[in-house]
């Protein structure tokens, strides 16, 4: 039978024929190694320590008072909701505001200096687990006892490293409690290690198997792992078209709907606040969400409940729109701050103020020489911005805030050139934009840029240069030759 040009073959279809044929030229040796290997069978990977819900110790160490109380509030009650085997006994939450270039010596010398109990010689203390974040430079760290690391496989691999890359979203937010309770669920949820160490299994048998066959048929055999690849690929891709959907179904109309009253709130903006790049960046998420009128039409008739063909047909263009409706509700969001900011609401101002206060006392912190003119500058910034958070309400609120803007962002050009030059600039220094959910009012003004995104470009920085000598994603050494379990990643 000829294929006639017009007549479509599927991925999987390619695939599957590609397995049978590598099957039927390198069977024998398929065969040999189906039959030594058996069968990673799932019970095999439960993990039989007993387990509870809520973890009953839980200490919170902030030397550098970074957190607030209802930060510290918000960890502990929201610890009772970690289900964790009951090896986990203590769990402690750490944070600096600054760190060694390496947080885990930073871990280790604050442990010993303040609680010697919970570290041994070698290793820390059973039953512990150790999540937290170094601000300057910006890492996030996994830690644990020996007892708590084998249960846990925390010592190193896939689920050590998905632990600590659980805490960097939070944290990119600038949401500190959100990343270590991200961190804290993921390094101690079994169910989610004992399906990784079952799914290692099954690609290391098939990986096994279709090495067996390269001999006389194994570059078509290992189609048969490509398979499976594609066939997770495309549930995975088919469960965020769907989570899309919905979330269209929920905003897009009610935003569409209230676009024209956005645009009136956008342009009526006065201050300096609403600087040249902020309106471009509105002129950008406007236009784009007008644009997407077509493309929604075009799958209007989906469901979150629809034939999966026809949305994986469309996945792509749902994903646009997705994205773009959740920024153009970003930006209504943060032009909704400027304008109660310029239009005197206290609460608003409050939260804004402390929030650029808490950057300040995070370079402030990042400082090794108290004594230098920089430190002089952000000390004096630190103190405006203490002034402006106890009088919302003066006259001169916006004139002034404006002003420590200015001010804030020569300090920091200083401090990017002293602090921040020691490893090439190989990653892009991102400024969150107005339709980014981490943006705040200034951002941009007088091409601010907070120190919370240097700091994170420049640990990016250094992370791949650490990548470029090593090639290790997650770093569990101690200068000392300390030897605890865990490891820590830069953000």
């Amino acid at each position: 039978m000829v294929r006639t040009p017009d007549a479509p073959v599927s991925v999987s279809k390619i695939l599957s024929a590609a397995a049978i044929a590598g099957l039927l030229c390198g069977g024998g040796a398929w065969a040999i190694a189906s039959a030594a290997t058996d069968a990673p069978q799932r019970e095999s990977f439960v993990i039989s320590a007993p387990a509870h819900r809520g973890i009953a110790q839980v200490e919170i160490h902030d030397p550098d008072n970074v957190l607030s109380p209802a930060d510290e509030a918000r960890l502990k009650r929201d610890a009772s909701r970690i289900e964790a085997p009951d090896v986990v006994q203590q769990l402690h939450y750490i944070v600096f505001s600054s760190n060694h270039e390496n947080v885990n010596d930073s871990v280790e010398e604050y442990l010993r200096d303040n609680r010697p109990d919970l570290i041994g010689d070698e290793k820390f203390v059973d039953g512990t687990i150790f999540v937290g974040v170094g601000l300057d430079p910006r890492q996030a760290f996994v830690f644990a006892g020996e007892d708590v690391a084998d249960v846990l496989s925390l010592r190193d691999g896939s689920h050590l490293e998905g632990a600590v890359n659980a805490i960097k979203p939070g944290m990119k937010d600038n949401n500190i409690p959100a990343g270590l309770f991200a961190g804290a669920s993921a390094a101690t949820d079994a169910k989610a290690l004992e399906q990784s160490q079952y799914q290692d299994a099954v690609d290391s048998r098939i990986g096994l198997m279709a090495g067996a066959g390269l001999g006389t048929g194994g570059a078509a055999s290992a189609a048969v792992a490509g398979v499976g690849f594609y066939r997770r690929e495309r549930k995975k891709k088919l469960a965020a078209a769907r989570e899309n959907l919905a979330f269209i179904a929920r905003e897009y109309g009610s935003l569409g709907q209230r676009l024209d009253g956005i645009d009136i709130r956008a342009n009526s903006l006065t201050s300096p606040l609403a600087h040249a790049a902020m309106r471009a960046e509105w002129e950008d998420v406007r236009d784009r969400f007008l644009d997407l009128h077509q493309s929604v039409e075009a799958y209007g008739g989906l469901t979150e409940s629809g034939d999966p063909k026809q949305i994986l047909s469309q996945a792509d263009k749902i994903q646009d729109a997705a994205d773009t409706t959740r920024q153009l509700s970003f930006a209504e969001d943060n032009i909704d701050k400027i304008f109660n900011i310029e239009h005197g609401n206290t609460e608003v101002r409050t939260q804004e103020i402390t929030a650029l206060r808490a950057d300040i006392v995070q370079a402030e912190a990042s400082l090794p020489d108290s004594n230098s003119g920089l430190y002089d500058s952000l000390t004096s910034a630190r103190k405006e911005a203490d002034f402006l958070a106890a009088k919302p309400d003066a006259p001169d609120f916006l004139d002034r805030y404006v002003q420590l803007l200015r001010d804030y962002q020569a300090a920091l050009v200083v401090l990017k050139e002293k602090q921040m030059s020691e490893v090439e600039d190989t990653n892009e220094l991102h400024r969150p934009a107005l339709y980014e959910a981490s943006y705040r009012p200034g951002y941009g003004y007088m091409d601010f840029v907070p120190y919370w995104a240097l700091s994170s470009w420049h640990s990016a920085n250094v992370e791949s240069a650490q990548s470029n000598s090593s090639g290790n994603s997650v770093n569990s050494g101690f200068s000392s030759g300390f030897s605890g379990a865990g490891g820590s990643s830069s953000f």
